[in-house]
């Protein structure tokens, strides 16, 4: 497998994921205040370590199909499972305060089907739309602890 460094910076504000491992300097550190600093191994994302299906074509377009209450183009998402052992989804939201238990439940069980038909995952987090959006009163903080 094909590994790389991952440096994770904590500063008095946030933490930084520098996969670079080259020196930064976070104008949110105060002067003279050590930063910890710790390097750990982590898998490099290439296509071909994506694990298969076992699951059929038609198994896999019905799990795909379940996570939705409608399909536009059926035909679509059948020859785009076809063409592609893995498509890439994606998944984002904008915090904007306490998630209800169902709406976690319910993405971690949408995320678990679409994942066993093969799918990968890419999440988004609108924290900055959050904030022009003044959600949790436009605290940027507050809307990364949320998300």
């Amino acid at each position: 497998k094909m590994t790389g460094n991952l440096t994770v910076k904590k500063t008095s504000k946030f933490t930084v994921f520098d996969p670079s491992n080259k020196p930064r300097k976070s104008s949110h550190a105060k002067e003279g205040k050590k930063v910890a600093q710790i390097s750990i191994k982590v898998p490099i994302f290439h296509e071909k370590n994506l694990k298969k299906s076992e699951n059929t074509l038609e198994e896999r377009f019905e799990l795909c199909r379940s996570v939705a209450e409608e399909c536009i183009q059926e035909e679509e998402l059948l020859a785009l499972l076809k063409a592609k052992q893995n498509p890439v989804v994606y998944d984002g939201f904008e915090p904007s305060g306490r998630m209800h238990i169902a709406q976690g439940v319910m993405r971690a069980i949408n995320v678990n089907k679409l994942t066993k038909a093969g799918c990968h995952f890419k999440f988004w987090i609108a924290d900055w739309f959050a904030q022009l959006n003044n959600k949790m009163g436009g605290d940027l903080k507050k809307i990364q602890v949320v998300g």
